[in-house]
């Protein structure tokens, strides 16, 4: 009887699993980040590398604009949209609004409005819109006191030529230019308007001739007065003394007489010569 062995083979075993490769250490990066740093030939496989060469970009661009990015401004494109212009206005400085701008220094309201407009419509900076404000308003004053000395020397010279033709009539032709402006209702500065217009010696004579009527066989051209008309100043001092000696007038004229008034106070102002 022989022996006789059975052999067993094992089956085959599978080769152990392959673990999965690792993600690159720049997975999850916004993948524009990733596109650009590659066509800039970046070498993504090494960290180190890669943090370098951002790094010395960076760097080289704070070099190249002397300033950090926060101080950056970027110049709007030509067909930039207006909201766009008026961001970078006033992240140069403009104001929000052109009530903003402080002009002060500029007294004539309306000049102000049109110059604080034309200001905030072409984002000028708080600064140097103050600087501005007082460049105009020292070229104003200026143009004041210029026109000031100007109107003064030519209103001194047309006084000076008036009393050369009205003569020794003077006082009076001044007494009844100003009953003129009286009649008429005119305040001194609208007297003062019409000189700039007329002349001191063409509103004078206008005055005049409406102070003593319509009349030109009235107007008193030179001479002394006649019909006992007061024409100089000393000749006004004698006629009031006249009056206050005369006790009917000097009741009249307290009882509020008009014409008696009116008399009293024309003298007075010749006497004192009350400039028109």
């Amino acid at each position: 009887m022989s022996d006789t062995s059975t052999t067993t083979t094992p089956p085959p075993t599978s080769p152990p699993p392959t673990a999965p490769p690792a993600a690159p250490w720049h997975a999850g990066i916004d993948a524009e980040f990733i596109g650009h740093a590659q066509n800039k030939g970046w070498k993504l496989d090494d960290p180190r590398e890669a943090f370098a060469a951002a790094a010395k970009v960076a760097r080289d661009l704070e070099k190249h604009f002397g300033a950090p990015p926060e101080r950056i401004v970027k110049l709007p494109a030509a067909d930039a949209k207006p909201e766009d212009i008026r961001a970078y206005y006033e992240r140069i400085g403009a104001p929000k609004e052109a009530k903003d701008y402080d002009l002060s220094p500029i007294k004539d309201q309306a000049i102000a409005d049109s110059l604080r407009a034309t200001l905030h419509e072409r984002g000028v900076s708080k600064d140097a819109a103050s600087a501005v404000a007082a460049s105009v308003a020292k070229a104003l004053e200026s143009k004041t006191s210029q026109q000031t000395t100007e109107q003064t020397a030519n209103l001194e010279a047309e006084r000076t030529k008036l009393k050369e033709s009205w003569g020794q009539n003077f006082e009076y032709n001044k007494l009844k230019a100003m009953d003129g402006a009286r009649r008429l209702g005119m305040a001194p500065e609208t007297v003062a308007s019409l000189e700039s217009l007329m002349g001191y010696a063409g509103v004078m004579e206008t005055l005049r001739k409406i102070g003593v009527g319509t009349s030109e066989a009235t107007f008193i051209e030179r001479g002394l007065g006649t019909n006992g008309q007061v024409t100089t100043k000393e000749g006004a001092v004698a006629r009031k003394a006249e009056l206050m000696a005369d006790k009917a007038w000097g009741a009249r004229y307290l009882a509020g007489g008009i014409a008696e008034v009116r008399e009293m106070t024309g003298l007075n102002m010749m006497i004192a010569g009350t400039p028109v």
